[in-house]
This record gives structure tokens, sequence and C-alpha cells, in this order.
């Protein structure tokens, strides 16, 4: 009975020990993670209410649109939602693109107040990059006012060269070393010597939508729209107090708080690039609010004939099935977003199964089409396969017709196709 006590204890005590450790690991994984935090706490930069309609809004949001498959531009979008004073009383956004070709990058910025039409951007002058960490922007933390800014910054080593000549005093052979020029007779001998120091660069926004495209290809919310809580910013962006008369303090917060380093931001992220101006949150691409090269006019009437828009493969999003062991695939939100836009589309998808290397395609997913009207359906592949029509995949679509090449439709759909 002793013995089996003695076991008993000693299984307790582990256990014990065991989920301090754990505990502790916890504690060190969220205290030192860099990327984005899920779990969500009051005391950092979580919204501006809009004063005109009472509606909260995270501080900053954000749009990337990637463009992997070469159809569009490369843009990341970037928008300060704050107030224009310490007094809340209007609201002041400032938002910025990046249009991004290969290694080019060129920075537009626009403004708005109390939620009034952006206008078009303008291309922003880089030259005063390094002056714009003087701008506050006032936004709410726990129901006070806080400043915040871009006053992030580095450092940069760079080499400093000094001259110098070797003089031999008059009279001996003892040998001085002056580091500035001395007319003299005397000079025999010539040297170069090198240190490195250190400048000041401040983080420009350029930089911080670059560091906004980096968080968005690397976490893992993958596509679509979402608010990420907990995004460390501490960088680029830091926080100050403001007194009850306006004051904001000569320094940040500390380093590393949650208050200095941490933001919620709204986020758009879409694989494909940017087609038509009305895709940005600014309404303008490189300061062309008519830039459209969609193929579709978005100014169709109902009187018109009707437009003919073509999908592929590229416009739907996949789902891993662990029961089937394979992909099934559905229209991303954000084309079912753009074609509920609009009437009068005369809708073609043309899906290659042989376009997923690697890739073992089953078929369209649970409602896949999502409704929209569609005239036709080609599905093809290089080899032949199955391809599977899960409840609902073609609901309301009116498809008329599904031509196949080297696929067996296996048609679970629930429509007479």
């Amino acid at each position: 009975m002793k013995v089996f006590k003695s076991i008993t204890n000693f299984c307790l005590i582990a256990l014990a020990l065991i989920g301090c450790i754990l505990d502790i690991i916890l504690m060190v994984h969220f205290f030192t993670k860099t990327d984005v935090f899920t779990s969500a706490t009051s005391t950092y930069a979580t919204s501006v209410t809009n004063p005109q309609t009472g509606e909260k809004m995270a501080p900053l949001t954000v749009s990337y649109f990637e463009n992997y498959n070469n159809t569009g531009k490369e843009i990341v979008e970037f928008r300060i939602n704050a107030y224009s004073d310490y007094t809340k009383q209007s609201l002041y956004c400032r938002g910025y693109q990046l249009v991004i070709d290969g290694d080019t990058t060129e920075l537009y910025y626009c403004d708005s107040y109390n939620g009034m039409s952006w206008e078009s951007a303008h291309k922003y002058d880089d030259t005063n990059d390094e002056g714009q960490y003087k701008a506050f922007y006032y936004i709410d933390i726990d129901d006070k006012v806080w400043a915040v800014r871009l006053d992030g910054s580095y450092t940069v080593p760079y080499t400093v060269k000094t001259k110098g000549y070797f003089f031999r005093e008059l009279g001996n052979s003892v040998l001085n070393f002056i580091t500035f020029n001395w007319n003299s007779d005397n000079k025999v001998d010539y040297l170069n010597s090198e240190e490195t120091e250190y400048k000041t660069v401040y983080y420009t926004y350029k930089d911080l939508l670059l560091q906004m495209k980096r968080i968005l290809k690397s976490c893992s919310y993958g596509t679509g729209e979402y608010t990420m809580p907990l995004v460390d910013l501490g960088d680029f962006l830091h926080m100050y107090k403001v007194d009850e008369n306006g004051v904001v303090d000569d320094s940040p917060t500390g380093a590393g708080s949650l208050i200095n380093s941490y933001f919620a931001i709204d986020v758009k992220f879409d694989k494909r690039g940017i087609t038509y101006a009305g895709q940005s949150m600014f309404g303008s691409v490189a300061g062309d609010s008519s830039y459209n090269i969609s193929g579709v006019d978005y100014n169709v009437s109902y009187w018109k004939s009707a437009v003919v828009y073509n999908l592929t493969e590229q416009d739907f999003v996949s789902r891993y099935s662990s029961v089937d062991n394979g992909f099934y695939y559905a229209l991303s939100s954000q084309t079912i977003n753009e074609l509920k836009q609009y009437d009068n589309l005369e809708i073609h998808i043309s899906f290659d199964c042989s376009k997923f290397s690697n890739v073992k395609v089953l078929g369209f997913d649970y409602y896949a089409l999502n409704g929209i009207e569609v005239e036709s359906l080609t599905i093809s592949s290089n080899n032949n396969q199955t391809f599977t029509l899960l409840v609902g995949s073609l609901q309301d679509t009116g498809i008329g017709s599904i031509q196949t090449n080297n696929v067996i439709i296996n048609n679970l759909s629930g429509v007479e196709v």
C-alpha cells in the first residue's frame, strides 16, 4: 500500500511539473510570437468610432491584390482610420496605395474627412518620407484617446575614411601622426584609416506597406476579408499618451508593450491582380479613377446587350477533403461579389483539371457556384478522370449545358443536367 501511495504521489507531482512546463512553454510562445496574435486583449489599438454614424472601425485597413496569375496589377493599399484631433469630433482617414511592378514601386496617397468620397490618389513625393513621422493620428484605446505616428527607425552602418600623414620632427627621427594636412617638407608617408559609424533612417509608408504584404502572404488567415486582432507593427508605428488638453507626450509609451506594438487591422486579401478602379478602397488605380482592364463594361445598363464574362479554374478556391483525399473547388468570394454587382452578364466557365499540378481534383464543392447564373460550363482534363458535382454545386445557376473532355461527371448536385 505504501509503495502504491508513493507511486501515486510521484505521478501526481510529475503531472504537476509537466503542467507547469507546458504553461511556461505556452507563455513563451505567446509573448515571443512575431507574426499575428489571435488571443485578443482590450489594451491595444482596437478602434475608431465614426462620429457621424457611431460605427466602430479598426484603426488600420489593408487590401492586397497579389496578382499571382498576372491578370492585373499587384497593389497594396493601407488606410489609417483616425480622428482629426483629440476632441474626436470628426473622422480623418489617410490612405496609401503601393503599385508594384517587379522591382519597381510607386506610392500614391489620398485623404478623406467624415466619410466624404475619396478623390483620385496623388503620387507621393518620396523625398518627403523622412519628415512624415511628425504627423500624429488620434485613435481610441480603452475609450481613451491616444496619438499614433510612423516614427520607427533603424540604423545603417557606413564607413568614414581618415586621411593622415607622417611628419618627421626637425632635429630627430621621431614620427608624429597628424590627421589634418600640414604643409611641411618633412612629410614622409601617407596612410588611410577607416571607422564605422551609424546613421538613423526612419521607416517610410512604402516600407510599412511592403511589411503588410509580407505579413499577409505568410500568415495562416489566407485570402478573403477578415479582421486580424493583434498585428505587431511596433517597429514602424508608436503610441503616445494624450492628456485632457490634447498635449501629446514627448516620447512614446514603453517599447514592446501591447499598446505600443499591436494593432487591429481589417484585411482584404485577393490572390488575383486588381483589374478595375472599383476594386480599390480609394476608387482609383495609380491615380486613375477610370482604370479598367477587366474586359467588362461596369456601366452596363439594362437595355444594353449582355456582356460575355469568361471564368477559368483560376477564379476558384479549393477545400481539402480528408475523407476523399483530394480537393473540391468553389468560386472565390471575391469573384462572387464581383459578379453579383452587375446585370446582363453572360457567364461561361472553363475548368481545366490539368492546370493543377500534383493535386487530386475531385470536383465542385457544395454550392460551388453560389447561384450565379451560368450560360455554359466546360470541364476538361488531359487524362481520363471522374469529376463530382456535390449537392447544390449547380443550384440556381440555370445552366444550359455541360461540355466535357476526358471527364466523366458524377452528378450529386440535385440539378438535372
